[in-house]
């Protein structure tokens, strides 16, 4: 899994300063964000992104391979 913040920080025309400045995180957290350089995100620091950049939680957590999760969850599931 990864984050897709990037494209849609440009998207808006914001620059790193300003993202994390609207999400309310420091300049390192949003760069770090922004590079999708961070292992785990808050609740409430995800629902900020959202509500910042007019997505979805899916827009941002992107799997880098769907297919091997749905088959991993099936073998769970059988």
């Amino acid at each position: 899994m990864r984050l897709n913040i990037k494209d849609l920080v440009d998207a808006k025309g914001l620059n790193k300063h300003q993202f994390g400045q609207l999400i309310q995180v420091g300049y390192t957290a949003a760069c770090n964000l922004y590079n999708g350089k961070t292992e785990r995100i808050y609740f409430d620091t995800l629902e900020r992104i959202c509500i910042v950049l007019e997505c979805t939680p899916n827009d941002i957590i992107v799997s880098d391979n769907p297919q091997l999760i749905e088959d991993e969850v099936s073998a769970e599931l059988n």
